[in-house]
Order: C-alpha cells, then sequence, then structure tokens
C-alpha cells in the first residue's frame, strides 16, 4: 500500500517511533530518561544499536523545524552569508561556473555552498550542481531579505567574539559607543553614529528593518488586538515618537476613525522624506524632532513608542521619557508597543532562545536591553513617580507587548477644594 503521508507527517512519525524505541530500551535497562537536568548523565546511555534511531531523532527533527517555520522563518532564524551567489531563479549551474562568477576556486565555492545547503539554503539536485532552494528563492524575490540577512552576517555576527570584551573594558557603562559593536567599528562609532556616516549601510540597515517589522510576530493586527480600543476609549490625539514614515499611524487611523490626529515625529532628514496619504491629508502630521529634547505637542490623548526604547540603556531611555513630562495632561497614556521578557522558564526553550538572542544582540550593538514587567516599572518609576501603570497585554503570536502607563497627578483635598499639583 502506497503511504500516503506527507513528508511533514513522515517526519513527526520517525521521530515518535525512534523515540518510543529509545524510551523502550532505557525503562527496560532501569535507566533513567533524558534530561537536562543538573544531575543527568553527561551522555545518553544507550548502545549502539540505538545510534541509528538518535541519528534519525536529530535530522527529522532539524527538518521538520525548518518545515515547520517555512522557508522565510528558517532563513532568519539561520541567517546566511551574505554574498550574492548569481544564480537565476530557473537555473542549474554547476559549481566550476558558480566558482568564475564569484571569483573563487572551484574548492572554495563548494566547502561555502555545501554550508548553506546543509542548512536548507540552494540544494544540489545531483551532484556537482546547485539550484535554489525555496529559502534561497525567497532571498532574491522578496524586498529587502538580502538586506536583513546582510545586516546579519556582517553587522552582527562579527561583533559577538568581542561582547565580553566590551563587558569588560567599560564595566556597567550605558554609553551607547561603549560596545561589542564599536569595538569592531574602526571608528568607535556606536552604530547610529555610524550609520550616519555610511549611506549605503544606513539604507541597508533601513531596509533590513523593514523587512523584519513585516513578520508575522511584529504585525499591526496584535497591536491592534492589545489596545482593546473601543468608541470609549479611542484616543483623539496620538504622538508616535520615532514613527519613521508612519506606517503604524496610518494603520491606526484607518482603524479607527475617531481618532483625529495623529502626529508621527521622527529626525527631520526622516520625514522630510515622508508622504501623508489622501485619504489621511487632514488626520496625519509629520513632525521633525529629536525625542532627547523636550516634547514639542502638548497636551495630546496618547504618546507611542515602538520598539524604540528598547535601542537605549536607561540612562537614555529615562531622559526620552522625562522629555515628555512638560506636555502632559493629567491623564495623558503612554503606550509602549515593545518586548516584555516573559518570567523565566514560562515559554517554550525555541522561543527563549530567540528572545535572549534578540535581548543580547541589543547590548552588543547599542548597550541597550530588552526589559521584563519589573525592569519597565523600575524605569517608570525612576523617571517619575506619577507614572502609575495601567496594564500590559501581549497577545499569542505576538513578540511585542503593549505596556500602558498613566499619567496622573496628585489631586490632595483641601478643605472643600480639590488643587491640581
Amino acid at each position: 500500500m502506497a503511504n500516503n503521508q506527507s513528508r511533514f507527517a513522515e517526519l513527526a512519525s520517525l521521530i515518535n517511533k525512534s523515540a518510543i524505541e529509545i524510551d523502550d530500551y532505557l525503562k527496560t535497562q532501569e535507566l533513567p530518561s533524558p534530561s537536562l537536568a543538573f544531575d543527568a548523565e553527561a551522555d545518553l546511555p544507550i548502545p549502539p544499536s540505538l545510534f541509528q534511531s538518535r541519528d534519525d531523532i536529530v535530522t527529522a527533527c532539524t527538518e521538520l523545524q525548518a518545515l515547520a517555520l517555512g522557508p522565510l522563518a528558517h532563513l532568519l532564524r539561520i541567517t546566511s552569508p551574505a554574498e550574492t551567489f548569481n544564480i537565476a531563479l530557473d537555473e542549474e549551474v554547476s559549481y566550476g561556473e558558480l566558482a568564475k562568477r564569484c571569483g573563487l576556486t572551484v574548492s572554495d565555492a563548494q566547502q561555502v555552498i555545501r554550508v548553506g545547503i546543509a542548512n536548507h539554503i540552494f540544494c544540489e539536485p545531483r551532484k556537482g550542481i546547485v539550484a535554489h532552494s525555496a529559502v534561497s528563492k525567497f532571498m532574491v524575490q522578496i524586498p529587502h531579505v538580502h538586506d536583513a540577512v546582510g545586516h546579519v552576517s556582517e553587522d552582527m555576527w562579527p561583533i559577538a567574539s568581542k561582547t565580553a570584551d566590551a563587558m569588560v573594558k567599560w564595566p556597567g557603562s550605558e554609553e551607547p559607543q561603549h560596545t561589542a559593536y564599536s569595538l569592531m567599528n574602526p571608528s568607535g562609532l556606536s552604530l547610529f553614529d555610524s550609520l550616519q556616516h555610511d549611506p549605503e549601510k544606513a539604507q541597508r540597515f533601513t531596509n533590513g528593518m523593514t523587512f523584519l517589522q513585516s513578520s508575522p510576530v511584529l504585525s499591526v493586527s496584535h497591536l491592534l488586538k492589545d489596545l482593546s480600543w473601543d468608541t470609549s476609549n479611542v484616543p483623539e490625539i496620538l504622538v508616535d515618537l520615532g514613527g519613521s514614515h508612519g506606517s503604524i499611524c496610518v494603520e491606526l487611523l484607518r482603524h479607527y476613525p475617531t481618532l483625529k490626529k495623529c502626529f508621527v515625529e521622527d529626525l527631520p532628514e526622516i520625514v522630510k522624506t515622508a508622504t501623508v496619504p489622501e485619504d489621511l491629508i487632514d488626520r496625519l502630521e509629520f513632525v521633525g524632532h529629536n525625542f532627547f529634547t523636550e516634547q514639542p505637542v502638548k497636551n495630546a490623548d496618547v504618546y507611542f513608542f515602538r520598539s524604540c526604547l528598547h535601542d537605549w540603556s536607561d540612562k537614555y531611555a529615562i531622559q526620552i521619557l522625562k522629555n515628555l513630562i512638560p506636555a502632559l495632561k493629567n491623564g495623558a497614556r503612554i503606550i509602549l508597543n515593545e518586548i516584555c521578557l516573559p518570567e523565566p522558564n514560562t515559554i517554550p526553550f525555541y522561543h527563549a532562545q530567540l528572545i535572549a538572542g534578540h535581548n543580547l544582540s541589543m547590548k552588543q550593538l547599542f548597550n541597550a536591553k530588552e526589559r521584563d514587567a519589573e525592569g519597565w516599572a523600575e524605569l517608570f518609576k525612576t523617571v517619575d513617580l506619577r507614572f502609575s501603570l495601567k496594564r500590559i497585554s501581549c497577545s499569542p503570536g505576538s513578540m511585542l507587548a503593549v505596556i500602558e502607563y498613566v499619567w496622573e497627578i496628585e489631586v490632595p483635598v483641601i478643605g472643600d477644594e480639590q488643587k491640581i499639583l
């Protein structure tokens, strides 16, 4: 009878079958089940007859993970060298031809490309012949994927070896130029400062971030759900700090017709290239503003940050938030759309690996960090005690939480009157 199982189900069945074989042996021999606990055995105590079962599990898990993620998410999970190997989408090329196109020897081309093939980037349909896989195809087809991978491969991977050196050289520093990135950068500048002097790299960084923001875990749909706005609590005026070209505000304005006005603030050189869609001419406005200076839009209902404060250490995040205070009216809301680190041992290790790695990259690049609920609370407490936490909400499947603080001016009772301080 023909096997009608898909490859996806076939791999899952193989994992299950092999795991049962090993588990049955361990039970029969009264050996402990595989574990990563402190007192676990250093090696899995199985005989050579079960080595194939173990190999089947490891191999199938690797492929099943890639299939479960899909080609694009798999690519971002592992990243890859950002070289262009000049293979047309419908082309099959020999290693000899590829070596000529890349200026490499055949041996060097094989060594590099076969690492990619082992991670499902390109494939070798016949010995010595290279073609695109779904993963490499998307590097060509989807805008900015190549830039995102290039940023990770060329700007982030090399600095990993300097992480500990930076911590030792600048212990406890919160300065953005005291980073692993700065140690690898001949100018010694921070990432943001160096991008100002390298337009090509700055464009790649912008393109890469644009692509990453399109990831399902960063979808605006999560924000709309976690805001929990209805007719009773939709703000009239919202200010989006660090909002670039206004993509988030465009979504908010179109989703909430009673949101009267959004001001998108970013550096003047960024907003000068922004355009307002025709249907939002009277409701969307761009403002050139550096959030290290006093907030110019006064008495708004909401001041909004999306993935901004994680780029800055507490020292600078405090400055950014303090610059809002002269503009705040009583009851104004500060809404952050940022990572809120989960409590230890509350999410699957796969997700924990991604978030922990992302957190460390903030240290390596900016001397900054992601924060948990306690970290956000401590930050706002340091800024001003008149900020009070309203809620933290994070929908399943979202990397970013909605963290909402309210500015509450004390109203002590004086006789029969109240005085707003």
